[in-house]
């Protein structure tokens, strides 16, 4: 695709930073972590593990590595990438249930439990051309940087759209629930040279017939003038079924909110005008969103009836941010640092509980809907100090005040109990866990490179770093009584470990660069639930 000039890559990648939002309650363009589903993946004890795949090899790293959709039922997949001889990326889902269930599994030859979906795998910075699980639908680029579409069941992946002439299909993202999808078909010449316009595409990854995406609407994406100032499109996922998007329909025009089901994509309906920054619930009967939203990013907070928008609500102004808890309670930031949560907005919008004053970010919600992360005082625009509350305002904890935390390093345990986080030690981080009864901080261990859950009381971290190939000893700890760090030494699962992922209480690691090439590959282990 021909850019005119580097000005054009930068603000293309600030208006696209957003991605899309959804009903998953997460910050649009913000990739979702491999989440644990609902579905159990079978009887296989803890401390069992087995090599799927010997070479070279690591997990999908432009998004979640794994099948995530709530309450899905039938087998777990998780998706990772070889080097072949030639130098090509191979691409490999493997059935993750039927290794953890016992079922001899390799990816060494060919198997109906490890799909090899291409060869000359294609990505590029950003997610431009990304290649990652959402909810159940794996969206990636082949050789020749055609989107593809691959779910549970279908032995092959399937054409999203076919590449325009003179135009690059981008940004492809499936939903977190059902089998809707979207792209961003951006011309490599704009008609208007004030302008970064382009063509939505939706459809269904299980659709009758290839390619699946059809357009829907020209969109937006921006004005050369817009650059540094609040984003004025969106696009993603409310409920089942659902594409919405945001843009505007001239170039000094309101943002205007659109919906269309993946049904019938011809019946595109105008939702609201002037709005941004919009949610769903999870049950799918209201709307959330930014009203008026104004140069630097803040808004009249209000909702609505989904899908038609109707009987519109104010909630609360001048908010910066806002994000959805697991019970439907909006938490928000305000632009003079005051954060609130309030546990039902459309029935009760003055029913505010303070949080926090002089708040300057979030930092993420816990899964339960009981706790939040934030931070005060700023050292960069992703690093800051660290504080813990719940949402119902009556218990707070400071976990740092140096201001060298990196907000999205915080991980809430599956209970609820505590959280990991990692404070930056010049290029590396030590790792903490925090009990959230009482505060109580305990360091993990120096010079660590990731943290992550592992069922509801384990976790696993990398240390021993090798800076020059990212590797690392991968540990695993557990939990004690009552939500405490156990007092046991950390127990070595695997050194030289490149990636890793979780699904449920199945840890994958690929181990690469080893002193000895007959450890490299693709492992999978299990841990008690």
């Amino acid at each position: 695709m021909g850019i005119p000039g580097a000005r054009f890559l930068s603000l293309i990648a600030a208006l696209l930073a957003m991605g899309c939002g959804d009903s998953e309650h997460r910050e649009p363009g913000r990739a979702p972590d491999a989440t644990s589903p609902d579905a159990a993946l079978g009887p296989v004890g803890e401390g069992t593990g087995v090599r799927v795949f010997s070479g070279t090899a690591g997990l999908i790293l432009d998004g979640p590595p794994c099948t995530n959709e709530k309450g899905a039922e039938g087998d777990r997949w998780c998706g990772f990438v070889t080097l072949t001889s030639d130098g090509a990326r191979d691409l490999y889902v493997l059935n993750v249930s039927q290794v953890r269930a016992g079922v001899p599994v390799t990816c060494d030859e060919p198997d109906p439990n490890c799909i090899l979906l291409t060869h000359g795998l294609v990505s590029s910075g950003a997610n431009w051309h990304g290649n990652f699980f959402t909810g159940d639908t794996l969206v990636y680029y082949d050789e020749t940087i055609t989107p593809r579409a691959w779910r549970p069941g279908i032995k092959a992946g399937r054409v999203l759209v076919e590449r325009p002439d003179a135009a690059d299909v981008i940004f492809c993202a499936p939903a977190s629930r059902g089998t809707a999808v979207t792209c961003l078909a951006l011309p490599d010449v704009q008609a208007d040279a004030t302008l970064i316009g382009a063509e939505l595409y939706a459809g269904a990854a299980d659709g009758e017939t290839e390619p699946l995406l059809r357009p829907i609407d020209r969109v937006i994406l921006g004005r050369y003038a817009d650059f540094g100032d609040a984003q004025r499109f969106s696009y993603g996922f409310p409920a089942t079924g659902y594409v919405a998007w945001t843009t505007r329909e001239s170039p000094d025009g309101p943002e205007v909110l659109k919906l269309a089901h993946t049904s019938d994509l011809s019946a595109v309906t105008t939702v609201a005008s002037d709005v941004h920054g919009w949610y769903v619930t999870a049950d799918e009967s209201r709307w959330y969103w930014q009203y008026g939203i104004n140069e630097i990013g803040t808004g009249l907070l209000q909702t609505a009836t989904f899908p038609d928008g109707a009987d519109v609500t104010d909630v609360l102004p001048n908010v910066r941010h806002y994000e959805l808890d697991a019970n439907d309670a909006v938490v928000a930031l305000t632009i003079d640092g005051a954060l609130v949560s309030i546990p039902d907005a459309a029935g009760a919008p003055d029913d505010l509980r303070l949080i926090d004053e002089d708040v300057q970010g979030l930092g993420g919600l816990s899964n339960q809907g009981v706790h939040v992360a934030y931070g005060k005082h700023f050292r960069t625009k992703d690093i800051s100090d660290l504080f813990v509350s719940r949402l119902d305002a009556t218990k707070a904890c400071a976990l740092d005040t140096t201001s060298g935390v990196p907000r999205r390093s915080v991980r809430f345990s599956a209970g609820g109990e505590g959280a990991l986080w990692m404070l930056s030690k010049g290029g590396l981080y030590d790792g903490f866990y925090t009990r959230l009864s009482d505060c109580s901080t305990a360091p993990v261990a120096p010079g660590v490179m990731l943290m992550s859950w592992v069922g509801q009381e384990t976790f696993v971290y990398t240390d021993d770093v090798n800076i020059d190939d990212e590797t690392g000893t991968l540990r695993y700890k557990r939990l004690g009584k009552n939500g405490a760090l156990d007092a046991s030494p950390s127990v070595v699962i695997a050194e030289d470990v490149f990636t890793t992922a979780s699904l449920d209480a199945t840890l994958l690691y690929t181990v690469t660069e080893s002193d000895d090439p007959e450890r490299d590959g693709l492992y999978v282990r299990a841990f008690a639930r």
